[in-house]
């Protein structure tokens, strides 16, 4: 007699209902439940699948420079824009801070183009 098999790891993903739909004509063609239907769909059956090479260190180290840049960045740029509406900022500091924001974007903008 065969050995019994605990399944016990659930595996859930989700679907849009376009997706959704075709698969359940297809699980319903198959006269299979669901979960056996899945087994052999992905246990048995020969895919070839491209598989993305992950990040770079670089792409990487990128991302979490530029996440905490954006965040100061946004951070004095409302300040900046606060203060220009309360008067406490002159026009032309006001211009000039946010020419330098600009340019600060502009070489964050450039450096993603040397990444991977």
């Amino acid at each position: 007699m065969a050995e019994k098999k605990n399944k016990d790891k659930v595996v859930a993903f989700r679907l849009s209902q376009s997706d959704f739909s075709q698969f359940e004509e297809k699980l319903a063609s198959s006269n299979m439940k669901k979960s056996a239907f899945f087994r052999e769909v992905f246990l048995n059956a020969n895919v070839n699948l491209t598989v993305k090479s992950t990040p770079s260190k670089d792409l990487a180290r990128l991302t979490f420079l530029f996440n905490k840049s954006s965040n100061n960045l946004n951070q004095i740029a409302h300040q900046l824009n606060s203060a220009y509406v309360a008067g406490k900022v002159s026009s032309s500091l006001y211009t000039s801070v946010n020419n330098a924001l600009v340019d600060i974007r502009q070489l964050l903008l450039s450096g993603i183009d040397d990444v991977d």
